[in-house]
């Protein structure tokens, strides 16, 4: 009895993880596919996204490489600050999202543009950035590099200021080197600035609602 008990446990652990590594996967696609379609769309993307764009144009290079490398910057802080945050979903969002991001960019820029798909792209884009970051976000394989910065300095380097502040001023100072850089700034921006959080905060809801009748059922069963 004890045997077949552990099995189940087993089996039930087994599932959860399969589920969580479908999730944060669907999440890194579906947040390469939101980059993608807001760059198209030429209004302004997520503050890091904006940098990176800057950094790249000015460059010359791939924003999948600047993007990469800017991660893996901020990885080697979380490697020395705050390891425990550091999963298969932080290693899939620094090495795949950039790359993925221009690979459907490089595709999606032959529509011809027109007042119609620039506002449909910019939409439909941020949608996708928040559903994917909310899949990302609720497989709980780790955390993404630049959201974990706000979190060492605040937590790890014992800074007298609020997260939400010193995420503000982090975006700030992306947006200003984006800005100064070349990167689109628009209207894009701006929302993504006001409603990222908000939807992702939704999506998020709906989904961990259903992952937890997922799990009843499998319980049950």
């Amino acid at each position: 009895m004890k045997q077949t008990l552990n099995q189940e446990h087993l089996q039930v652990n087994l599932s959860n993880k399969i589920l969580q590594v479908r999730l944060v996967i669907s999440g890194v696609i579906i947040l390469s596919l939101g980059i993608a379609c807001m760059r198209y769309s030429m209004q302004g993307t997520d503050p890091f996204v904006t940098m990176n764009i800057g950094i790249a144009q000015s460059l010359q290079v791939n924003f999948g490489t600047v993007q990469m490398i800017a991660n893996v910057i901020l990885l080697l802080v979380m490697i020395r600050y705050a390891r425990s945050m550091i999963h298969l979903g932080t290693f899939l969002g620094v090495f795949t999202v950039g790359y993925l991001a221009d690979f459907m960019f490089s595709y999606i820029q032959q529509i011809p543009y027109s007042t119609v798909t620039i506002i449909c792209f910019c939409a439909f884009g941020l949608l996708a950035c928040c559903f994917g970051a909310a899949l990302y976000m609720s497989g709980d394989l780790g955390i993404a590099p630049y959201d974990a910065f706000g979190l060492i300095i605040e937590t790890k380097l014992h800074v007298k200021i609020p997260f939400r502040w010193i995420r503000i001023i982090s975006d700030c100072i992306c947006v200003i080197i984006g800005f100064v850089l070349g990167a689109p700034i628009g209207v894009g921006t701006l929302i993504t600035a006001f409603c990222t959080g908000p939807l992702i905060t939704y999506f998020r809801t709906l989904i961990n609602q259903r992952i937890k009748e997922r799990t009843k059922c499998t319980v049950v069963v």
